[in-house]
């Protein structure tokens, strides 16, 4: 896998020279709307036999994703199912989301399928760059399926506290017992989280908290904890005591890696759905491979993103599936706010962790 992501990158990279030079032909738009428009009209094992067909014929598809899972985890198991050879490139959100961007500027994106989060989809699909993909797997969540993705899994953020530091009984049991004195300097925000603070903001607003109520809740919360940077480095100091709770921490570290040393139980909503998924791209070189693909993450994929990625989206992909947490305190993230007006949230919940105002964008409401 660490060869085929280094031949990638190389293929990446001559790209790139050479776009300075003018668009190559490599690079021209590939018109594959046709394709997808039969697979799309395509249902059962008769859409699944004519994939793997043509995709067969293909012979790969190129990954572009934001998740680990896919190159230790999804990409072998697919290998291994179809013969189809996989190429990942993993980066972070924004690196990913620059790189499609000036591939299409250059002429077309290079890979044939993208894995990131639903506010980086839109962006994408606003952009025009993904392809038409409607999935023909049942049991999926209906609030994964969005206007421009299939989502395959959840990220949830919410409350985790250290075992040894806090005790179930003092174990907070809702988001306002963390602006009580007593938490002073014992929590952790991350500061990149403004789609949580966010849907925070719209569930209790819906629940009938008023601003004033929500940002005095917020400053004390924010009083006691210290910002930090990076999910999994931030998770690892919790469970090193560094701080007693990490406020926004994500479930699947929790559950996937070091059950006992940390704990979200009991439960502290409102709990933030970030929704992940994988969608073949407008132009993609292998339209066939890029769809199975997509496929295979809404089915066979969902027991391998169980825990290590998320909480999957078609959890009767997974025999003996138990929820981890309840949907009444699940809140799927407002990809439509965070596209609309995201940097006046990113405004807002900056200052909020500073200790200046405004701590809420005018007009929230």
């Amino acid at each position: 896998m660490r060869n085929r992501i280094t031949g990638l990158l190389c293929v990446l990279a001559a790209a790139a020279l050479t776009v300075s030079c003018g668009r190559p032909s490599s690079l021209d738009p590939i018109d594959n709307s046709a394709a997808y428009a039969k697979f799309n009209a395509m249902s059962g094992q008769s859409r699944h036999d004519e994939l793997v067909d043509e995709a067969k014929k293909e012979g790969s598809v190129i990954v572009y994703t934001t998740s680990d899972a896919v190159s230790t985890t999804i990409a072998p198991a697919f290998e291994k199912k179809y013969g189809i050879t996989v190429s990942v490139y993993r980066a972070t959100t924004e690196t990913l989301r620059q790189r499609i961007l000036q591939e299409a500027d250059a002429g077309r994106p290079l890979n044939d399928v993208v894995e990131t989060s639903d506010i980086e989809m839109a962006i994408l699909n606003q952009k025009h760059l993904l392809g038409s993909y409607h999935p023909d797997v049942p049991g999926v969540d209906a609030r994964a399926k969005l206007p421009f993705m299939t989502g395959a899994y959840f990220i949830a953020t919410l409350p985790v506290h250290n075992s040894r530091l806090v005790k179930e009984a003092g174990a907070p049991t809702s988001l306002a017992d963390l602006a009580d004195p007593r938490w002073k300097g014992k929590l952790a925000l991350e500061q990149n989280d403004d789609n949580w603070y966010l849907s925070v903001y719209r569930y209790f607003h819906d629940h009938g908290t008023s601003d004033a109520d929500f940002t005095a809740m917020m400053k004390k919360i924010a009083a006691n904890a210290r910002p930090v940077n990076g999910h999994l480095t931030s998770h690892d100091l919790l469970k090193s005591g560094e701080y007693s709770v990490f406020v926004t921490d994500f479930l699947h570290y929790v559950t996937g890696q070091d059950p006992g040393a940390v704990d979200y139980k009991p439960a502290v909503g409102p709990v933030n759905l970030q929704v992940l998924g994988a969608v073949p791209m407008v132009g993609a070189k292998h339209p066939a491979a890029a769809t199975l693909w997509s496929d295979f993450y809404l089915s066979d994929a969902q027991p391998l993103l169980n825990n290590v990625s998320g909480i999957p989206t078609n959890p009767s992909a997974i025999p003996g599936y138990h929820a981890p947490l309840a949907k009444d305190d699940e809140v799927v993230e407002d990809w439509r706010t965070l596209l609309k007006s995201g940097p006046a949230w990113s405004a807002a919940y900056a200052n909020l962790l500073a200790g200046k105002g405004p701590v809420l964008p005018k007009g929230a409401s």
